[in-house]
């Protein structure tokens, strides 16, 4: 009986047929053949290179690394600062996933010898090939390219559009600052409560050189103004228009290294806030101002005074935060300076610039953002990458540091 039983099972398994794969012949797999720049040409992060240009093979395969014997149609990124990226956008992240370098479609499953121009990239940088329908990837060998200047990052690809005040093309990444211009240095110009800035002193001052770092808590001990930070990196965002460097890394020179000179503050005058490229030049960094102290419980500027500590200096009879530039205290006072004792009292501030600029939604009844297409367009507005927006403000604060930064006229 045993033996009838085992020899029914091997005839059962003698019949038993295999299934092929529901995935088989089915593209897995997108093979990046890097050619130039060779092998010996990729660089190191202590010896990066400057390549401008790719050329590369692209092969399609299954999942038993078969050749797909057909067209595909794929799209050309780059991968850097732990984001995948196309072509130079004035908003990074916000808009690049739907903007590749270039289409390309791979016949028979090849694309041989191909060469693409690379947008601005810092740091370890791969090319990411996407293949949409299938999720299908692939990426190159690591090219290690140097890492940025604070300047390149700060400067927007076009200082005169209507989004350079709150849109950067390296929105969304991780970025590395390990070198300053020239023979300056990376200085610490500011210190808050929960943050603290950084100025390049290779750049003239308030040429985009200084960037802000959000801490999320206090700043440790030794980090005062004046002093060298070696290298820092972090997650580079725009809040409300102000760039911020957040959960970031820093490394600060030896003890034994004396303070570094703070660089003058940049001087504003009243006329500038219409000025982009010298405001924004000289977002983060020290600037000074002077005007008439506006009553903060007045009923145009009494919510930014409630919810903001903020009050405006005043140099147009208006008393406005959007002709005039508004000043931001930690508190309702600082110090002994209480706005609420001094307005139409003139002053001098110094301290930090912040952008808080931006372009706001139009919202439906129920407070919904607005979408559009080019088959749909805004009723009002512009439509920005399928959402119809209101036209972009600016606005622009004075954060000034401690009680010293401030100064009113007897």
């Amino acid at each position: 009986m045993r033996n009838t039983a085992l020899a029914l099972l091997l005839i059962a398994a003698g019949c038993s047929q295999q299934q092929a794969s529901p995935t088989a012949s089915l593209l897995t797999t997108l093979e990046v053949q890097l050619i130039d720049p060779p092998p010996s040409g990729l660089g190191s992060p202590t010896a990066p290179v400057n390549v401008k240009k790719a050329t590369f093979n692209l092969i399609a395969r299954d999942e038993q690394g078969n050749v797909i014997n057909k067209d595909v149609a794929v799209d050309v990124f780059i991968s850097f600062g732990g984001v995948k990226t196309g072509a130079n956008s004035a908003c990074g992240a916000d808009e690049s996933g739907n903007m590749p370098i270039e289409k390309v479609t791979l016949k028979a499953g090849m694309l041989m010898n191909h060469s693409v121009d690379l947008p601005l990239a810092f740091g370890s940088t791969s090319i990411w090939i996407d293949e949409p329908t299938s999720g299908a990837t692939g990426a190159s060998p690591t090219i290690y390219f140097r890492n940025a200047f604070i300047a390149e990052a700060q400067t927007p690809p076009d200082i005169t559009a209507a989004n350079a005040t709150f849109c950067s093309p390296f929105n969304g990444k991780f970025l590395i600052f390990d070198h300053p211009t020239g023979s300056g240095q990376l200085v610490v110009t500011s210190v808050f409560s929960n943050a603290f800035a950084v100025t390049d002193t290779g750049v003239a001052p308030g040429q985009f050189n200084s960037m802000y770092l959000f801490a999320f808590g206090k700043p440790p001990p030794e980090i005062v103004e004046g002093r060298i930070i070696t290298d820092f990196s972090g997650n580079y965002s725009k809040f409300v228009g102000f760039t911020e460097l957040n959960f970031p890394l820093f490394n600060v020179a030896d003890s034994t290294v004396p303070l570094a000179t703070v660089p003058p503050p940049v001087q504003l005058a009243p006329g500038d806030i219409t000025n982009v490229a010298k405001m924004l030049g000289a977002s983060a960094s020290v600037v000074t101002y002077t005007g008439t102290i506006c009553d903060p419980q007045s009923a145009a500027n009494l919510q930014s005074w409630q919810k903001y500590n903020q009050f405006v200096l005043d140099n147009n009879g208006m008393c406005d935060a959007f002709s005039n530039i508004a000043i931001e205290l930690p508190s309702k006072v600082m110090g002994t300076f209480d706005p609420l004792k001094a307005v139409n009292q003139q002053a001098t501030i110094t301290g930090m610039l912040r952008n808080n600029s931006g372009q706001n939604p139009y919202l439906d009844a129920n407070g919904n953002a607005i979408s559009c297409s080019d088959t749909v367009p805004c009723m009002k507005g512009s439509c920005i990458t399928g959402t119809c927006y209101k036209n972009a403000f600016n606005f622009w604060t004075i954060d000034p540091r401690r009680q010293e930064d401030v100064v009113v006229a007897p």
